[in-house]
């Protein structure tokens, strides 16, 4: 799924300055966007590693207030009883879950789906913090501590001794996690010419992608939630490679004047390119000049998002976002805890998204951003609804839930791009980042609704499906922005 989140990205028509000094796109921009990207595959580990933290399991009670061995009532598993003492747990095919560890079934199975709710509104807030540290302090600084504290909070996880200290952990551990997607999404984006950005904003994801199909794996071969969480914190060790090899992101450098050190990179990063660097210095010092200047001019503010010229299109776009966040995330936890084999079904939601993705772009091209969103939502939300009265066959609702989370994916991957056209410069950013706010309120809700299916087995399926439809509506009052000129002021919308 396409991980957006707030940040200052300069608009693409201002950006070709630089982008005529070191190229489109060249071997510079393809090492900083090749090693950079990595830190996604550490983004799908912690936003997936629930589904196999709080798989479903069968649970029984083994010992009653005021019981005796004679007297013991006869049980049911999975059944939950007001005088039960204590619940004994088959986890098969895992060891233990911290479902298992710490209890939490029946009036405790709540916290199950909380602590997920945690992670994402620290994915939430650390967009809104780290976004505005990276443009006070620097994109390089900023991701260097989002780094640090991924790579450590990982490792602390396993040793958690409670489950309060677990999901405190998670909750900084998501906020490091938001720091990470938001510097290496602008890293990119300002390093990358605009002719080459639609495209590689989709490819970008990839490695979240690839995160998420690899969850399975970890689950696979470490049946124990501690020694599964321990295994996903060493590979993002590799990311202490950044000490040595991230810059400094020149745009960044220019916006706050340090033209002597954004030259240096320039330089070397035309001739890696194998272009010129005569005249460089005075060309970044003007557009330095012009940057600088520009900021001081008055800006917009959130307030408006919701006045008359951009009202429709916030409600519609924040709509939407919220149900995107709301079915990507319900629905890959809502199958996993169905389905017969969990390890084959999380891996092929995962795997069917780098079809979906690439298939996007084709897709927002030839038939346009209104007509492919609203589609793909209508069939993703046939998908899950059918799933709900389908026969329960493995390869039925294998095919059903991998075909929901794929228009998931086209709808995440083409609303990205459909909201950054319908809003004007000015406000661009400030209605990625509502947008993008909206998202995380949905994914804290889908775990939620996806627990439901242990009391309630055919309410998830409705919820979900009948949301990504009510989604597609969205779409009716919402213009086409195919081809059209981006626009840069209020005014500009108001025509």
């Amino acid at each position: 799924m396409v991980q957006r989140t707030a940040t200052q990205v300069t608009a693409p028509d201002k950006e070709d300055s630089i982008a005529n000094l070191i190229g489109q796109f060249g071997r510079w921009q393809f090492l900083v966007f090749a090693t950079v990207s990595l830190v996604k595959l550490s983004s799908g580990w912690v936003q997936m590693a629930i589904l196999f933290l709080t798989p479903k399991l069968t649970f029984w009670c083994v010992e009653f207030r005021n019981s005796t061995g004679n007297s013991a009532p006869v049980v049911e598993n999975s059944t939950c009883y007001a005088d039960c003492l204590k619940y004994d747990y088959d986890a098969y095919p895992f060891d233990n879950t911290i479902v298992s560890e710490w209890d939490l079934v029946c009036e405790r199975s709540w916290l199950a789906s909380f602590t997920q709710m945690v992670l994402q509104l620290g994915i939430l807030l650390g967009s809104i913090v780290f976004g505005f540290l990276s443009d006070r302090y620097g994109r390089k600084i900023t991701f260097l501590v989002s780094i640090t504290f991924l790579v450590l909070l990982g490792f602390a996880i396993p040793f958690a001794p409670n489950y309060a200290t677990f999901t405190v952990i998670r909750f900084f551990w998501g906020v490091a996690t938001s720091g990470t997607m938001v510097v290496s999404f602008v890293i990119v984006m300002e390093t990358i010419g605009s002719n080459y950005r639609e495209m590689l904003g989709c490819l970008f994801q990839i490695p979240f992608i690839i995160g998420h199909m690899t969850v399975p794996l970890f689950a696979y071969y470490f049946r124990s939630w501690d020694s599964y969480s321990l295994a996903m914190a060493v590979p993002p060790l590799i990311y202490l490679m950044y000490f040595f090899s991230l810059t400094e992101s020149p745009r960044w450098l220019l916006s706050v004047g340090r033209v002597d050190e954004a030259a240096k990179i320039v330089k070397k990063a035309a001739e890696f390119n194998g272009l010129p660097t005569t005249k460089i210095d005075e060309t970044l010092k003007q557009l330095s000049d012009d940057i600088r200047s520009k900021s001081q001019e008055g800006r917009a503010n959130y307030t408006d998002l919701l006045g008359p010229a951009l009202l429709v299109k916030t409600v519609c776009c924040c709509v939407m976002w919220t149900i995107v966040g709301l079915t990507f995330y319900g629905f890959n936890q809502y199958i996993s805890q169905t389905s017969p084999d969990p390890f084959v079904t999380v891996a092929a939601a995962g795997a069917i998204q780098i079809p979906s993705n690439i298939i996007s772009i084709w897709l927002i091209k030839r038939f346009g951003r209104k007509l492919t969103i609203a589609i793909t939502f209508i069939l993703g939300g046939i998908c899950v609804l059918l799933l709900g009265v389908v026969p329960k066959t493995y390869a039925i609702t294998l095919t059903l839930g991998t075909l929901g989370v794929s228009c998931t994916a086209i709808v995440a991957a083409s609303i990205y791009i459909y909201t950054s056209e319908l809003f004007p410069t000015v406000v661009r950013n400030m209605s990625m980042g509502a947008c993008s706010m909206c998202m995380r309120i949905g994914s804290m809700i889908a775990p939620f609704i996806s627990n439901l299916a242990l009391t309630v087995p055919w309410l998830p399926t409705v919820v979900f499906g009948f949301a990504a439809i009510a989604a597609s509506v969205m779409c009716l009052f919402l213009p086409e922005t195919k081809g059209t000129t981006l626009p840069d002021s209020l005014e500009d919308v108001s025509k």
